[in-house]
């Protein structure tokens, strides 16, 4: 699995647990887990994000926060706001994701997943995060 099919993936498990919310999420996400059949250390590797983006989520929706001018994070479609939260927390937290690639991957999952105006609010939001 490539590096960007992990990245999909995660953000398939962030967007659900914005969805379901944290008491349903557990539950969804063992299933989705199981259901996917990913081998053990994609699943570990997928796991470790999740528990590391809930360890700096105040501080990663503070940023978000922060430069979504205008915009509170229950206005941001969920799609857009998985993808930023996976987009800070790469490009500030990840030590093993250059900041580049992390902007970089925002966009495309933006491409895929966001709405039409997606890719420029996803790289405008943290183009300037990484930039402070």
């Amino acid at each position: 699995m490539t590096r960007r099919e992990v990245r999909e993936q995660l953000f398939i498990l962030v967007y659900q647990r914005e969805f379901y919310g944290d008491e349903e999420f557990e539950e969804q996400r063992d299933i989705y887990l199981q259901d996917q059949e990913f081998p053990l250390e994609i699943r570990k590797e997928l796991l470790d994000k999740l528990e590391k983006m809930k360890e700096h989520e105040e501080e990663i929706d503070g940023k978000i926060q922060e430069y979504s001018h205008g915009w509170s994070l229950d206005r941001i479609n969920m799609e857009e706001l998985a993808i930023l939260r996976i987009g800070v927390y790469e490009a500030l937290y990840d030590e093993d994701v250059p900041v580049g690639v992390a902007l970089n991957e925002a966009v495309e999952l933006a491409k895929i997943y966001g709405s039409s105006g997606a890719r420029s609010f996803i790289n405008g939001i943290l183009g300037n995060i990484v930039h402070e």
